[in-house]
């Protein structure tokens, strides 16, 4: 969508050959029937939604009511600059009802995008006057004198009075005549061009919404929709975790111990039988562990009542490389957040275990305000790379998918550190 107003040729001559010069001075007159029609409707409307909003039953919805009005008078405006100009103008949204009479009432008296077109109209009042002079001045005194010549002699003594100027030769009549030409000609299309310009800035200020503001109000919308996304995200996590734990989990054990029976029960018969449930109890043993592992890497029940601290105290306690943790994230962040924490240290101790050959791993997890920082060092050999790893590929890609920011400092001659940045607000 754009608020630019259609190309207007910048010359006398482009403006006398396009219709934009004859449909802004209609724009320009009909200023004045604007001011005596819509502008008192507007006037009319903001006295009723501010004399009676505080009687209940009839004030509150004659006050909401009085806010539509405005705005459509308002829309109105904004088709006539579009018809006329060509200037498109993104329409004000009006107050959202909340279902509260109320609050409804309160809302559209206080209302700024009412109060920006009740005042446009203010505005348009004295500028009415002054664009019907300026068209006086522009369109109809230059052919009056442009016939001078033809018709100063009938004054009497054959002189005519321009203001301070006298004219009672010929010569003098062709001069004022050639003048008030060349005004027509130059000056009428240009100040015409300059008051419509004048004018359509005041539409685009006081009946309008900004680009900038629209696209501020988009990237707001888009973040709340990528946050509803990743709530979703971790919300089907934690649905597979359970579902996992609760459903496929619980049948394997009972497998497992259905199978653990029959070969108790076989005893020393059936060698080759026993073998098989052997084998098979074996299985479904692995499948349980593996299932374990699987569910614990999804989201931890430990993370949900607990919180970080305890999460990853687990997490720590299972690493191979000695871990020093410290954990200050009050007040707890959304679960969302703790998620994507709980993670980053995870894949970064998994990652130190696998490849950095390290002694000692700290973790440190801060809330500083409205951000959480997740900070992993270790000692090891160093040369991590972003762009090679997946597992910190991957890292960063979920991290920034709530507007965070990850970096690794990981020199080759040792040490890696790691740094995860979230908004928790």
């Amino acid at each position: 969508m754009t608020t630019a107003v259609s190309p207007v040729p910048r010359t006398p001559w482009g403006l006398w050959r396009s219709p934009y010069l004859w449909l802004a001075t209609i724009h320009l007159l009909g200023d004045s029937f604007v001011v005596l029609t819509s502008g008192v409707l507007a006037f009319c409307a903001v006295t009723v939604a501010m004399l009676t909003w505080p009687f209940a039953f009839i004030g509150i919805p004659l006050a909401v009511g009085a806010n539509r009005f405005v705005y459509i008078l308002g829309g109105w405006e904004r088709g006539r600059a579009r018809i006329t100009r060509g200037q498109e103008v993104l329409p004000l949204v009006p107050p959202l009802r909340t279902g509260s009479r109320t609050t409804d009432a309160l809302t559209a008296i206080a209302d700024p995008g009412m109060w920006r077109q009740f005042s446009y109209y203010t505005a348009l009042l004295p500028l009415a006057f002054v664009w019907l002079v300026a068209i006086v001045v522009a369109w109809s005194i230059p052919p009056v004198l442009i016939a001078l010549p033809a018709y100063y002699s009938d004054f009497a003594a054959a002189r005519a009075q321009l203001g301070p100027f006298t004219v009672d030769t010929m010569t003098d009549a062709s001069v004022a005549a050639v003048i008030s030409a060349l005004f027509l000609l130059i000056v009428t299309p240009l100040l015409m061009r300059s008051a419509s310009a004048l004018d359509g800035w005041l539409v685009q200020t006081m009946m309008g919404r900004s680009e900038t503001g629209v696209l501020a109000e988009r990237v707001t919308q888009l973040v709340e929709s990528r946050q509803q996304v990743v709530d979703s995200v971790e919300a089907e996590r934690r649905r597979m975790e359970r579902d996992l734990h609760d459903g496929a989990q619980q049948r394997l054990v009972s497998l497992a111990m259905t199978l653990g029976r029959a070969k108790n029960r076989l005893a020393d018969r059936e060698p080759s039988v026993r073998s098989l449930i052997e084998e098979a109890h074996s299985e479904a043993l692995q499948a349980i562990a593996e299932i374990r592992d699987l569910t614990r890497g999804l989201h931890p029940p430990v993370l949900t009542d607990r919180g970080l601290d305890a999460a990853l105290s687990a997490v720590a306690a299972r690493s191979p490389v000695p871990v020093r943790l410290s954990v200050d994230v009050e007040p707890r962040p959304s679960l969302t957040i703790e998620s994507i924490a709980y993670f980053v240290v995870t894949e970064a101790l998994a990652n130190v275990a696998k490849h950095a050959e390290a002694a000692h791993v700290q973790v440190s997890v801060k809330r500083l305000g409205e951000v959480l920082r997740v900070e992993v060092r270790d000692d090891g050999r160093g040369g991590a790379d972003p762009v090679l790893g997946s597992g910190l590929r991957g890292l960063s890609d979920r991290v920034a998918g709530v507007d965070g920011r990850l970096t690794v400092t990981s020199p080759p001659d040792g040490g890696t550190r790691l740094v995860a940045e979230v908004p928790c607000g």
